[in-house]
C-alpha cells in the first residue's frame, strides 16, 4: 500500500482548508474506531502551500475523501517536518 498526498494552495491554506480537512478525515478516523496506524500529516512548505499526507490504512478507511481530494499515491514521507494532524502518536514509530 502506498501513502497519498495531496497539497493545498496557500490560498486554501488562508480560507481555512487545513482545518476542514483535519475534521473530515478525525470523523472518517474515528469512525474506524482509531485504527494505529491510520494518520494524516501536515508539512508547511517554503511556498505558503501545505503538504497533506495520508498513511496506507487511511485508503482503506477514508477512501472516498482522499478521491474527492483528489491525493495521489506517494512514496513514504520523511519524518523530519512533518506535523501529525490526526492519529496516534505511536505512527511516528512506524516511520522511522
Amino acid at each position: 500500500m502506498d501513502w497519498s498526498r495531496m497539497i493545498l494552495t496557500s490560498e486554501e491554506v488562508a480560507a481555512g482548508a487545513v482545518d476542514s480537512c483535519r475534521e473530515a478525515f478525525s470523523a472518517a478516523f474515528t469512525a474506524a474506531r482509531g485504527p494505529r496506524t491510520m494518520a494524516l500529516f501536515a508539512r508547511q512548505l517554503d511556498d505558503g502551500d501545505v503538504e497533506l499526507l495520508f498513511s496506507p490504512e487511511s485508503a482503506e478507511h477514508a477512501a472516498p475523501l482522499l478521491d474527492e481530494w483528489g491525493a495521489l499515491p506517494c512514496e513514504r514521507p520523511a519524518l523530519p517536518g512533518l506535523e501529525l494532524l490526526v492519529g496516534h502518536t505511536e505512527m511516528t514509530y512506524y516511520m522511522i
